[in-house]
């Protein structure tokens, strides 16, 4: 393969990044013109986060979907050139017959397991890009040793060739993510003026404020923000949520109920859709967090109204603001002082006035009157 012939597989090589970057195509057709203009190899692209041992990103081709979702889920922590993907130089190259041959590896857990199953590609060039402190991308091409004397330089240049457009295209990628993160934080916000309000990453870092919330930081109470990170008046609250977005599971949601001073609060999470298909640098995940004081159960519900059509006590009413509120039916009974039981029963007498037959029913009618 001579200078031009590399020339033009960098050209089409960059081309096909620029279309990725901006959506117009996938990142897996990347990956596609490597196997093309390789024959014989395989190629994959991935977003990881070493810090968290978080996998945010990655296509291939020519590599089984099985093998490589086996090496995202377990080998990727064994794999022995590891610690040049997680500490090399941002942008270096590596060509693995000269600088980390497969061969020292022979007998490992990794090797034996998943290299041989994969096939006979021992040889790999494969290049590095840092995107933040805790993520990288790494490009890496693998195919047969007895390729190497050939594949190993053309690799290599045309690697350096394209790693501009590659490194273009991550800029564009983390300016569009970051945009569109502040736009979602910022909308979350828009009809929340009547609660504390605030979006905050996994590691309960502040993106957006509403003016409830802001007046609730300078008082301390019942949230504050020290140092740009948010903590609740009950330490024991901040924990558990901690752990929960530490361990969440995908669309995370939750309620906790705060006990602070001689208030009651609801704090409600939930996660916010993130922008993604073409986006190769993968944000952190935000959250929307609301906070209602408890103690005032629903103030926008119109008890009047309720009590006039349906016929309500006073007590099955202030159960109903409970639930209203988004309290489970435990937490509602606690919150009025009565007990579990008792709540259970005033329920009983309130599906039977209102007619309807469950609490998801009887929440959509409390919301007409809200």
């Amino acid at each position: 393969m001579n200078s031009n012939r590399l020339l033009e597989i960098s050209d089409e090589i960059s081309s096909s990044i620029q279309a990725a970057a901006v959506g117009a195509s996938s990142w897996k057709n990347v990956c596609t013109n490597f196997t093309k203009a390789f024959p014989g190899s395989y190629s994959a692209l991935i977003s990881q986060s070493f810090r968290n041992s978080d996998l945010n990103y990655a296509v291939c081709s020519e590599l089984e979907e099985s093998h490589l979702n086996s090496f995202l889920s377990h080998y990727s922590n064994i794999n022995p050139w590891r610690a040049f993907w997680q500490g090399a130089r941002n942008g270096s190259i590596i060509v693995a017959e000269r600088d980390d041959p497969a061969r020292q590896y022979y007998g490992s857990r990794f090797y034996n397991e998943w290299m041989k199953a994969v096939g006979d590609f021992d040889a790999a060039v494969g290049l590095r890009l840092q995107v933040a402190d805790d993520e990288v991308i790494y490009l890496p091409i693998h195919f047969s040793a007895s390729l190497s004397s050939t594949y190993d330089w053309q690799l290599e240049a045309v690697m350096q060739n394209t790693r501009r457009s590659l490194t273009n295209a991550l800029e564009i990628a983390t300016y569009v993510r970051d945009t569109s993160g502040r736009i979602a934080a910022k909308s979350a916000l828009v009809s929340l003026g009547n609660v504390i309000a605030f979006v905050v990453d996994d590691r309960l870092k502040l993106r957006e404020a509403n003016q409830a919330a802001t007046e609730a930081f300078v008082r301390d109470f019942p949230v504050g923000c020290r140092h740009n990170t948010i903590s609740f008046a009950t330490p024991s609250v901040t924990a558990s949520l901690t752990r929960c977005l530490r361990n969440r599971p995908r669309d995370f949601a939750t309620k906790l109920v705060m006990q602070a001073e001689n208030d009651r609060w609801l704090i409600v999470v939930n996660q916010l859709p993130q922008l993604s298909g073409f986006l190769l640098a993968r944000g952190r995940d935000q959250f929307l967090v609301q906070m209602r004081k408890l103690t005032s159960q629903n103030e926008t519900l119109d008890g009047d109204i309720l009590v006039r059509t349906y016929g309500l006590t006073r007590s099955e009413l202030g159960l109903c603001k409970a639930l209203a509120a988004g309290l489970m039916l435990a937490d509602a009974a606690s919150a009025n002082r009565i007990s579990y039981e008792n709540s259970r029963q005033k329920l009983k007498s309130i599906f039977r006035k209102t007619g309807v037959g469950s609490q998801s029913d009887l929440k959509a009618l409390l919301r007409i009157f809200g």
